[in-house]
């Protein structure tokens, strides 16, 4: 096994060990508050119940109980482990959806593949300033620009709380090339930089026991 190849199974290890742990009831509301967020409207409880089949009362219970989960003044959610209307770094559409935001250079990667549906995602290297572009399938990547991109991570230590934004999203960024990424990594410890490429396949191994046939079942029921 070469080195990159141990890289991205040991990030995805650590970003799968950090995730909160959640049954296939609990796999089932977080694929509808992703699919229903990422149409670009702030999202109910009563629609989350809809699309995941659940009980409302379970929907209010399972949502309280978990971490980054952010609401309007309504009590709608607007951002949810990854996805958020309200603006950041990281802009984020999928087909037929409104322009929303992603919290990571990692997030499409972990979310597209699970809601299925291809998106947009445009940033800018926090260095130099180019806008980064590309689209994520379910499969891979797509139109890439610049070819050069890379992604930095940061392994996680702990389980991710209320403080993930602060602690792992702000050191996982997008560069247009290794030049800028190496420049800003060398002020930073524990940085680790892989082609825009190999950065997906971290978010498709970290979250693949979510994509079961329930879940794939109630995607194609919805």
């Amino acid at each position: 096994m070469n080195s990159s190849v141990t890289t991205v199974q040991q990030l995805s290890e650590a970003i799968a060990a950090a995730t909160v742990g959640i049954d296939e009831q609990g796999q089932r509301i977080a694929i509808a508050v992703y699919d229903l967020l990422a149409q670009g409207d702030p999202v109910t409880a009563a629609e989350i119940a809809a699309r995941a089949r659940e009980p409302e009362a379970v929907v209010h219970a399972t949502l309280e109980a978990w971490p980054g989960i952010f609401r309007d003044n309504e009590g709608r959610v607007v951002g949810f482990w990854g996805l958020a209307i309200p603006e950041m770094d990281h802009h984020f559409q999928v087909e037929g959806g409104k322009p929303i935001y992603a919290w990571c250079a990692l997030d499409p990667f972990l979310i597209v593949p699970l809601i299925r549906r291809s998106a947009r995602v445009e940033s800018k290297d926090p260095v130099t300033g180019e806008p980064i572009t590309m689209t994520v399938t379910p499969q891979g990547l797509k139109e890439v620009s610049p070819e050069s991109a890379v992604v930095s991570f940061i392994a996680p230590t702990k389980a991710f709380d209320f403080d993930v934004i602060e602690t792992f999203c702000h050191f996982v960024l997008n560069f247009g090339s290794p030049i800028s990424a190496e420049r800003w990594a060398s002020e930073r410890e524990g940085i680790v930089l892989l082609p825009a490429a190999q950065a997906f396949e971290v978010g498709l191994r970290a979250w693949s026991r979510w994509r079961s046939p329930t879940n794939a079942e109630l995607k194609a029921s919805a």
